[in-house]
């Protein structure tokens, strides 16, 4: 039975001993950087990463063996990463998954990356090279030999600033949550979305912080698609208006698209949490379909809001409809005192106006004041102008007997614009009760 061992082990050795005859003749070294080959290459050595890569070209072979370098710094990262991490240690516990370890790591080793020591590496960092040139059967190939400094302080360096860095993004990831609730800008909602997405995409899939930024990136989502339009004030000529999300004002610095289907549009601007649209209407007919259509466009569609005018808002405009009449007081015998008006009025608009002084012109007679009334009257149709005349009344001449017809002038103006008007009666009905 020894014998059979010993012959199968003679048999190997030959066997490994002519394919590495066979492929040192198939190799042939053309040209070296060193005449000897260093000792350090192909080997190992304490505070160096030692890479080897091939090209058809010596600086491309150069470029890759400098990538080698990198790469393996950056798995020593991960890997120690990897075991120190909380999550990866939990995941592996519970479940061993295997795609788990490497999603970790992969993500790990995009993170390590960014690392400015990994950036920094560069060719003039590099402790020893060596290069061949060597022949072989498919062609000419170079080997670049690179010997890069690389101890183990500086290794703990660069866990330091990976977990430096991690700390850094959770630290970011509480701070854009933290400002969900008191954000007032859809710009601002826009950008923070935006890098909750980028840091969403950075973890991996059990990281919580993945969940946590997920939510906030839903909930950002949600508020934007619930933009409403809100009316401040709608007067002609003039509205105001506001974003909203549920109760809170929310500011956009996209000026939103106005439209009319008569109005001449004169300006719009934000002004402080509102915006403000101004137009004139001189081109509209008396029509209820009159109106100011705003819309505001959002991350997630758009908001829009249909403001209706009237462009007789501010118009005013009353006339007496029936006959006046004059009744009561105290009957002092040839004369009457603190007899009582009333004049029905019929207004043509809705627009709010007040009575501020009515005279009352019997023939040629001394004529009736009664001033300072500022008596306020609001809405389209018939209304009662009621007062108390003050002077003393001849019941022989202040009667409708002799006077059933009268003239006269009803003295008022807009409560919204303070325009005064006057509304003169030509041969105007009244009675009286004597």
């Amino acid at each position: 039975m020894k014998s059979i061992i010993m012959l199968f082990a003679l048999m190997f050795s030959l066997t490994v001993a002519t394919v590495n005859e066979c492929q040192a003749q198939k190799r042939k070294v053309k040209e070296s950087s060193e005449r000897k080959q260093p000792a350090w290459v192909n080997g190992l050595e304490k505070g160096y990463v030692i890479a080897v890569a091939s090209s058809t070209g010596l600086e491309d072979a150069q470029q890759k063996c400098l990538a080698k370098v990198k790469e393996q710094i950056i798995s020593s990262v991960a890997e120690n990463i990897q075991t120190s991490s909380e999550y990866f240690r939990s995941e592996q516990t519970q479940n061993n998954n295997s795609q788990y370890a490497e999603s970790f790591q992969t993500a790990t080793k995009t993170r390590a990356a960014d690392i400015p020591y990994i950036k920094g590496i560069s060719l003039t960092n590099v402790e020893a090279f060596y290069w061949e040139q060597v022949e072989e059967p498919a062609g000419l190939k170079y080997y670049y030999h690179m010997k890069y400094p690389f101890s183990q302080a500086q290794l703990k360096m660069l866990i330091m600033e990976f977990e430096k860095a991690d700390r850094a993004l959770t630290e970011q990831l509480e701070g854009l949550l933290a400002k969900i609730d008191v954000m007032e800008s859809l710009e601002e909602m826009s950008q923070t979305e935006k890098e909750l997405k980028a840091l969403s995409e950075g973890f991996i899939d059990v990281d919580p912080r993945r969940d946590k930024a997920n939510v906030g990136i839903a909930k950002l989502k949600d508020m934007m698609k619930n933009v409403s339009v809100e009316t401040i004030n709608n007067t002609l000529g003039e509205v105001r208006m506001s974003l909203r999300i549920g109760d809170r004002v929310v500011t956009t610095s996209r000026k939103p698209k106005i439209r009319s289907n008569c109005a001449k549009i004169t300006d719009v601007r934000s002004k402080g949490r509102e915006w403000v649209v101004s137009y004139t209407y001189d081109e509209c007919y008396e029509d209820p379909d009159n109106s100011i259509v705003a819309e505001f466009l959002t991350a997630y569609g758009k908001a829009s809001s249909t403001f209706y005018f009237n462009i007789n808002a501010e118009k005013i405009d009353i006339f007496v409809n029936n006959a006046i009449n004059l009744s009561g007081g105290n009957d002092l015998g040839t004369e009457i005192a603190g007899v009582n008006c009333n004049i029905p009025l019929t207004s043509k608009y809705s627009t709010p106006f007040i009575i501020e002084k009515v005279i009352l012109n019997f023939g040629n007679e001394a004529p009736v004041i009664i001033d300072n009334l500022n008596q306020e009257f609001s809405g389209e149709g018939k209304h009662d102008l009621k007062l108390q005349i003050d002077q003393a009344l001849a019941k022989d001449v202040y009667a409708a007997k002799k006077y059933p017809m009268i003239k006269g002038t009803i003295h008022y103006k807009s409560v919204k614009t303070g325009e005064k008007s006057i509304y003169k009666m030509y041969n105007q009905d009244i009675t009286t009760s004597w």
